[in-house]
């Protein structure tokens, strides 16, 4: 999945908890989810709008929120690609043993989208659009 999209998801798991800690955790762990799913990546272009993304959560749910907390914890395991990307390693887009996160160096699969690109990016909106939805996160922003 995109960043955007794993933060989506992680901001609705994270809505539904109280302890940040938890909800970190468990915002990895939908990552590791998401990336098994079949899914189209949009590769380093996508940057901006993953840091947009954790903004607009961090701006209606606030900083310190759970939501938002479980929604870096879902997009932190892709940071760990940025150092193939920036010295533009020819296995950058495939698992790499030097990874540490399963579906990053294949311990877990990292199911490629089978079909049309065009389908794979339309998957990722619903997805992204559905979970900051059920995040609360596409409204107004919340009183504390």
């Amino acid at each position: 999945m995109t960043g955007s999209v794993h933060a989506a998801i992680g901001a609705m798991i994270g809505k539904r908890l109280r302890n940040k800690p938890l909800a970190f955790l468990l915002g990895m762990g939908t990552h590791a989810l998401g990336d098994m799913v079949p899914h189209h990546d949009m590769g380093p272009g996508e940057t901006p709008l993953v840091f947009g993304t954790l903004a607009h959560i961090a701006l209606v749910h606030g900083w310190n929120s759970p939501a938002f907390w479980a929604a870096l914890g879902a997009v932190l395991p892709d940071f760990e690609h940025i150092p193939a990307e920036l010295r533009k390693d020819p296995r950058r887009s495939e698992p790499m043993e030097e990874k540490y996160f399963p579906t990053h160096n294949a311990t877990l699969p990292h199911l490629k989208w089978p079909w049309h690109v065009n389908w794979g990016i339309a998957f990722n909106i619903v997805l992204f659009l559905g979970g900051l939805y059920l995040a609360g996160t596409l409204g107004k922003r919340q009183q504390s």
